[in-house]
């Protein structure tokens, strides 16, 4: 099953609904961004969060800041935003441990030492803004290319209910990860697209494992014959 991250959280009732709905991820963007929340505010909100997983979206601050802001917020996880613009994985990682806390991951498919990261980020960017932009990527062109990796994917950048399952039928990804396409306004989530996205989700999937089932038929009436 596709795992949803629900992205660029300020409201604790929208933490409340993602979690209810099945959210695997939820996020929270300690960066400079229209969803900005301190560190604080993070953890008051992680504390609707049950056992999702809490996430610190930061771009290029320094991995002290970022260990320190993790702490403070409580927070599981770490989302590494800038790719060569920011921080590495290793030096996160390395000022966390000061903290006697290690959070999971999720990095930037060009931070350039992705490969320790636990899971790798595609998303789309603007100049000057490192997500949340609502900006489409081409997923086929991205599934196309050799060079991409296909390995713990998060994929994010213009998923909305409607164009979700292009990107699940395209890169099998481990997660998605939606923030501007559930939206109202930066930061103020919308119930019902939040509900439409996560029941677009289970239909991709639900297909995806259809289209499986039928391959694995053909496969074995093929064999018998």
């Amino acid at each position: 099953m596709t795992r949803v991250k629900i992205c660029g959280l300020t409201r604790s009732e929208d933490v409340r609904l993602a979690v209810e709905l099945g959210a695997w991820a939820v996020g929270f963007v300690l960066a400079e961004s229209p969803r900005h929340v301190v560190p604080a505010k993070a953890r008051d909100l992680a504390a609707a969060a049950g056992d999702a997983l809490t996430v610190a979206v930061v771009t290029n601050q320094t991995p002290a800041w970022i260990a320190a802001a993790v702490g403070t917020a409580d927070l599981g996880a770490v989302q590494l935003s800038a790719g060569p613009d920011g921080p590495t994985v290793a030096a996160v990682l390395e000022a966390a441990a000061e903290t006697d806390r290690r959070p999971i991951v999720i990095a930037s498919y060009d931070t350039p030492d992705v490969e320790l990261a636990d899971f790798v980020l595609l998303d789309a960017r603007a100049p000057g803004v490192y997500g949340g932009t609502g900006r489409k990527l081409d997923w086929e062109l991205i599934a196309a290319d050799p060079a991409m990796p296909r390995e713990d994917l998060v994929l994010a950048g213009g998923l909305k209910p409607a164009g979700v399952n292009a990107a699940i039928a395209a890169l099998h990804p481990v997660a998605v990860d939606v923030s501007s396409g559930v939206e109202w306004v930066p930061g103020i989530k919308d119930a019902k697209r939040l509900r439409e996205f996560f029941a677009a989700v289970e239909r991709a999937d639900q297909a995806a494992a259809d289209q499986a089932a039928a391959e694995q038929a053909a496969s074995a009436g093929g064999e018998a014959e």
